[in-house]
């Protein structure tokens, strides 16, 4: 249990931040994703006829927050070893 909250206190709040944004973003993007497979086979009905393409769109755009975590967490990391 210590060792885990050891990892904890190696990330600054900005990189905490950001695992929460991309958190956010990535299972936004999952549900649309999910919600436009689910009626392109017709198991649902009722969403706008270009959910696959918003549901692209929001997977596209999740790599932003990713990119700006790892750079973060790289950041945190190399920076406690100075």
């Amino acid at each position: 249990m210590k060792h885990l909250v050891a990892i904890r206190h190696e990330f600054s709040a900005q990189s905490m931040l950001l695992v929460a944004l991309f958190a956010a973003v990535f299972l936004g993007a999952v549900l649309i994703d999910l919600a436009a497979l689910l009626q392109y086979a017709g198991f649902i009905g009722g969403l706008p006829p270009r959910i696959l393409e918003i549901g692209g769109i929001a997977t596209a755009i999740a790599i932003f927050p990713l990119l700006a975590m790892g750079l973060s967490i790289s950041h945190d990391l190399n920076h406690k070893r100075s």
